[in-house]
């Protein structure tokens, strides 16, 4: 067989894997329903209606502005209720979107269109998937509704700002007017996420500004206007009321320097530790790496620069330091408390610009072993099956897997759950009882007719979909009662 041949079959076995991947995924969010948090949204939706509901939560929770507006609007008629499988749909679209932009853009104006749209496809459902894959907390960066429009929408967000950024720059004169009402409204729109996403923000417009010095000196008016526009912003969502009241709730009143600095040094290495025990991420990032070097004849408005292996040592350097900029005042304020679901946004953009600087070493280095090893005839489909491996098998992959076979019961128990307050509500009945998740399905198990080892894989709680049983929570058992207008809901204790 030649080389031909076998390159076409990898990218079949590539393809395979990136499709069972992202069905898996898709799969998961039709068996999803909402938690106690979710109903929140709900409930104060139905409360005061949309402009209330703002208004509420910035006076009085926080003021991530964008996140409670995209809340407020899946609470309409309780759509969230029958279509919670949606916001995970659309994330899972958005964020391919969102890096697919990020791609297209850098090989129109830095690669003069060398990458094919098949292979663009390709690069970012690879680069979506590793994403995903180094999350810490796939369940709340995807499924979780209330977490996954704040910290997921934002890093859609901030990839969107990066390429809009670079194409506002180098874009012809007549399509900078439309890129740059863009701009700010990818700006005013993340600030509204969350405080890493506004503190991100500030730091992707600083790399764009030293990066293009000369082109920014003769758009200094826009920029200015860009800067004042995020500042604006920036002191919208952190001096809201709700913050100041929130933080009076959790009762962190006191600033504990060495706190949250032993706190920073452990999320640092939290981010770096959930990239790098991946192999996909290091296939991916050899890949790239690889891939980059066949581009070197292919740049355009980028100086010839001369690489070498210090520059991941400064990579490091600077990104650390950016890492804690953004985390010590957070963790300064919150006396150390960060929860995982923020850490995923610190990884996704972490392991972004870890790629960027994998393509961007390639496109530069001269050292010719690894420029004759780049070259070799078997390199490529060697490469391609090494990554379809990895995107089989890796934990993320497992937990889906696992996930799904369990997913039928739990949806089952959790919709009989929803129908039931349904109906009590409707009845207007005084009171409801529900067993505990682990039991109903341990229950709904036995009665199965499935071999012993599948029974044993369904027992298990569904970990992508099932954070907690609410209805073993007191306070959660009070917010449905709430929202049903049920005086009592029970559970074992």
């Amino acid at each position: 067989m030649d080389n031909k041949f076998i390159t076409r079959i990898s990218i079949l076995f590539l393809w395979a894997a990136i499709v069972l991947f992202f069905s898996g995924l898709s799969i998961l969010a039709f068996f999803n329903h909402a938690i106690a948090d979710d109903y929140y949204a709900l409930l104060w939706n139905r409360k005061y209606g949309f402009i209330g509901y703002q208004k509420y939560v910035y006076l009085h929770w926080g003021g991530r502005y964008f996140s409670n507006i995209i809340a407020s609007l899946f609470s309409f008629h309780r759509i969230l209720i029958p279509s919670y499988y949606l916001h995970t749909l659309l994330l899972l679209a958005f964020t391919l979107i969102s890096v697919y932009r990020l791609i297209t853009v850098i090989n129109r104006f830095m690669l003069t269109n060398s990458i094919n749209f098949v292979n663009r496809i390709t690069l970012s459902s690879l680069l979506c998937i590793n994403l995903f894959v180094v999350y810490p907390e796939l369940s709340t960066g995807l499924y979780w509704f209330s977490s996954a429009v704040t910290y997921q929408t934002s890093v859609i967000l901030l990839l969107l700002l990066l390429s809009t950024g670079i194409s506002w720059l180098y874009s012809v004169p007549n399509r900078q007017p439309f890129l740059f009402i863009c701009l700010q409204i990818i700006v005013i729109m993340n600030n509204g996420t969350n405080e890493v996403g506004v503190l991100f923000t500030g730091i992707i417009l600083l790399i764009l500004a030293l990066f293009n010095k000369e082109k920014l000196l003769k758009k200094k008016f826009y920029f200015l206007l860009i800067l004042i526009i995020y500042l604006l912003s920036f002191a919208f969502a952190t001096m809201a009321p709700g913050n100041r009241e929130r933080m009076e709730l959790i009762g962190n009143k006191t600033i504990h320097v060495p706190i949250a600095f032993i706190s920073t040094l452990f999320r640092i290495f939290d981010v770096y530790w959930n990239i790098f025990q991946s192999p996909l991420f290091w296939t991916s990032f050899f890949a790239l790496f690889i891939s980059a070097i066949n581009f070197q004849d292919k740049l355009v408005g980028i100086k010839k620069r001369v690489v070498d292996t210090k520059i991941i040592f400064r990579f490091f350097l600077y990104w650390t330091i950016m890492l804690s900029i953004v985390l010590m005042p957070i963790l300064l304020i919150s006396n150390g408390s960060f929860p995982e679901r923020a850490v995923n946004l610190l990884t996704a953009i972490t392991v972004i610009a870890l790629f960027m600087l994998s393509g961007y070493w390639g496109m530069f280095i001269e050292n010719k072993n690894i420029l004759q090893i780049a070259k070799h005839a078997n390199i490529g489909y060697l490469t391609i099956i090494a990554i379809s491996c990895c995107i089989v098998a890796n934990r993320t992959s497992k937990e889906i897997v696992s996930s799904i076979i369990s997913a039928k019961l739990y949806s089952n128990v959790i919709l009989s759950r929803e129908i039931q307050m349904d109906k009590g509500q409707a009845e207007h009945a005084d009171s409801l009882f529900f067993p505990l998740i682990e039991n109903e399905i341990n229950a709904a198990v036995k009665t199965s007719n499935q071999k012993a080892m599948v029974k044993e894989w369904m027992s298990k709680k569904p970990s992508l979909l099932c954070f907690q049983d609410d209805m073993a929570d007191s306070n959660s058992r009070k917010l449905f009662q709430e929202y049903y207008n049920i005086r009592v809901i029970n559970a074992p204790k």
